[in-house]
């Protein structure tokens, strides 16, 4: 299939490469790379190759939920049944046509944080005093945006234990002149009461609206949502997922874990979860490449693009 290409390699490159990318686009892009290089004969032979693809990037110690939303979705994209696929006249030719509208994708996606910003233009206002968790790539962009346009705001950023990525998201936002105070994961409930808002990022939106993200942001949603605080996420509709958990229980441990952790012989009770699964009714609204959205919006996305 894929002569002399290891295809986790490649996709980690891709993040080594550039810091800021999100790892469903470094995935689909590793996807891209093992297409131009396939050597299937046949369309089934061809999805067969491109799921075992897509299992094994989800082995590598990344955000697997991103990477298998990110990877079905592209899959599905380039194989939707098309008059122009079904007259292809050998499968050079559908290779082709799968090339091209996996091109598409991938640009799509790689626009998706621009249009996240133009979705979220009027979020933040002069004066706003905002709570954010981990460190989201988007949330940092809009923020950045705000900063560059003018507008004066505040933020408190959550120290995201175990591996403090908010310590990382004050420095970024430090760099660019918005003022934020790093707080213990402990005081949200505290720090909550004074802020306008919350804005948090997301690694994969379930079915339902509910999100799938860092550990800790279904505590920080749900504090929020109990103190009459509008919750806001911000993220890329390829991170849409159809997948719907009864609760943080039911979550698959392929999730909770990384690749290495799951296939150590460490008991996985000791271990740390790395995300967590936040309801919707916790949550305001979606700010995506879509557009503003509200979470029972994601069924209808999903529906349409299944059927």
């Amino acid at each position: 299939m894929m002569k002399a290409f290891d295809i986790s390699t490649f996709f980690l490159q891709q993040m080594m490469d550039d810091d800021d990318m999100s790892p469903a686009i470094a995935a689909t892009r590793a996807l891209m790379e093992s297409l131009r290089l396939d050597d299937s004969t046949t369309l089934q032979e061809f999805i067969a190759k491109m799921k075992e693809a897509r299992e094994t990037l989800s082995k590598t110690d990344v955000s697997v939920v991103s990477v298998l939303s990110g990877c079905e979705l592209f899959l599905r994209f380039i194989t939707l049944s098309h008059l122009e696929l079904e007259q292809a006249a050998d499968f050079a030719s559908c290779r082709e046509i799968l090339l091209r509208r996996g091109e598409e994708y991938v640009k799509s996606m790689q626009e998706s944080r621009k249009r996240i910003l133009r979705s979220s233009t009027n979020l933040i206002k002069n004066g706003m005093v905002i709570l954010t968790h981990s460190r989201s790539r988007n949330v940092l962009a809009v923020m950045k945006e705000a900063a560059k346009n003018g507008k004066q705001f505040t933020v408190f950023v959550t120290e995201s234990r175990p591996d403090c990525s908010g310590q990382r998201m004050a420095e970024d936002l430090k760099s660019s002149g918005i003022p934020c105070t790093v707080i213990l994961d402990a005081a949200v409930g505290y720090m909550v009461e004074r802020v306008n808002a919350v804005m948090l990022g997301a690694e994969g939106v379930c079915e339902n609206g509910g999100i799938i993200s860092k550990i800790g942001t279904c505590t920080v949603a749900t504090i929020a949502h109990m103190k009459n605080k509008p919750v806001y996420i911000l993220v890329e509709s390829f991170k849409f997922i159809r997948t719907i958990p009864l609760n943080n229980s039911s979550l698959p441990k392929s999730y909770l874990h990384c690749a290495s952790i799951l296939n150590s012989e460490k008991d996985l009770g000791s271990e740390h979860p790395l995300v967590d699964y936040t309801p919707p009714d916790n949550i305001t609204l979606l700010y995506t490449d879509l557009g503003v959205l509200p979470t029972s919006a994601v069924t209808e996305h999903l529906i349409q693009l299944y059927t």
